[in-house]
């Protein structure tokens, strides 16, 4: 034990000094309150955006419009009405993008007709208000016609009522599941890279070669991945501190946060969620972080390493996928099995354990075989790792890989 603590705060020391965990932290910090801040200018600048310029030619003889009540029920538009005879010199100016629409209201067999012309992109609430208006304006006139009082001519057209009731709603987590799978996803694929890097440069210096005749390999393997482990979640805090910062200026609403367009509902976030994601958050940690060590390991050139380890980095990029996949259909078959394959189910499960698709016997057996990996690739890894620091070679083959695996 003394002398895992000598490796792993030697490795800690090594990762919390250097100037590129330094920078990262730095950068990892503006970039957080930043974007947070650019979020909230931009939604500021929503509110605060010009209003589109829509105008109306009104060609009916029997339904009129108000031009004054409609613009006092719009919030993104501003109406102007204008005579017929105008009808080709405002479609000049929809298509020169000087007014943003034109809608034209005429009749058809004494039905209004409304034709709304634009260039990109159509105002919804525009047409929308328009067209319950006149919507409106012909159920008046009809019961007029046919001397029904308007009551009456209301009930024939009122809309059956329709009640829902979500029993457990996947929206309401979604948010949540997203923002902690895309969380562990960048965490094993940035500081698995870290593992691996730090490996080739020590075989490169020749140090294993001292360091390894003293010290377990399994030590100096699990100094190495917990230290990087830890030197990453200081760079965790690092973005929490960031966070609390924006949130302290103003940046931050916590009844509006998002990822990527994505909403994360806050109120959906309990303890069982947190310890959940811990859980799978460590042993997907330690399962791709000794994958990354092992295979680290073999690789005498830094140049090399990347391609060594695209494996490893298309496990975890499909481990991703299927977790997204798991958030719109959990209960699909190829999800439920990556529940249990180790490789996939630190997002997997996760993913549907949050949306609660997982009961405690589905979600126990997931870790058990995640710990049980563990073990396993402890033994595959350490054998790889002693044998693998010892292994010069110009170009890696996985051939190699598992020569190395077999010796003693």
């Amino acid at each position: 034990m003394k002398k895992f603590k000598t490796v792993f705060f030697f490795h800690l020391r090594e990762g919390l000094l250097a100037k590129a965990t330094l920078i990262m932290s730095a950068i990892l910090f503006v970039l957080v309150v930043g974007m947070l801040g650019l979020q909230k200018y931009m939604a500021s600048s929503e509110q605060n955006e010009e209003k589109d310029k829509i105008v109306i030619i009104n060609e009916s003889t029997q339904y009129s419009i108000d031009e004054t009540v409609l613009n006092q029920s719009l919030k993104t538009a501003t109406l102007k009405q204008v005579n017929s005879s105008k009808f080709e010199e405002v479609k000049k100016e929809v298509n020169d993008e000087s007014k943003d629409g034109l809608i034209v209201i005429s009749e058809k067999n004494n039905i209004p007709v409304i034709n709304y012309t634009y260039k990109n992109f159509a105002n919804n609430e525009v047409l929308s208000i328009i067209s319950s208006t006149m919507q409106q304006n012909y159920l008046n006139k009809t019961s007029q016609d046919l001397k029904l009082s308007l009551e009456a001519a209301t009930k024939l057209l009122q809309n059956v009522e329709v009640n829902e009731e979500v029993l457990k709603d996947p929206m309401a987590t979604f948010g949540i599941a997203y923002f902690f799978g895309f969380l562990l996803y960048l965490f094993l694929i940035v500081y698995g890279n870290s593992i691996a890097t730090g490996i080739v440069a020590e075989k490169s210096s020749r140090v294993m070669e001292v360091l390894l005749p003293k010290v377990n390999p399994v030590m100096t393997l699990y100094g190495r991945v917990f230290a990087v482990f830890c030197v990453a979640f200081v760079q965790l805090v690092v973005i929490g501190l960031g966070f609390l910062f924006a949130y302290l200026v103003g940046f931050v609403n916590l009844d509006n946060l998002s990822l990527f367009g994505m909403e994360i509902d806050l109120d959906s976030l309990n303890i069982t969620t947190i310890i959940a994601f811990i859980v799978y958050f460590l042993l997907g940690y330690l399962i791709y972080g000794l994958l990354y060590a092992a295979i680290g390991s073999v690789v005498s050139r830094t140049e090399e390493l990347q391609t060594v380890l695209m494996p490893v980095t298309f496990l975890l990029i499909g481990a991703f996928f299927i977790s997204i996949n798991a958030l719109v259909n959990p209960n699909g078959t190829f999800v439920q099995i990556s529940s249990y394959i180790p490789f996939f189910a630190p997002l997997v499960a996760f993913s549907r354990f949050v949306s609660g698709e997982m009961n405690f016997i589905e979600v126990s057996a997931s870790i058990l075989i995640l710990i049980i990996t563990v073990f396993i690739l402890t033994k595959i890894a350490s054998r790889i790792y002693v044998n693998g620091v010892m292994y010069y070679s110009d170009k890696v083959k996985w051939k190699d890989v598992a020569r190395l695996l077999k010796r003693q």
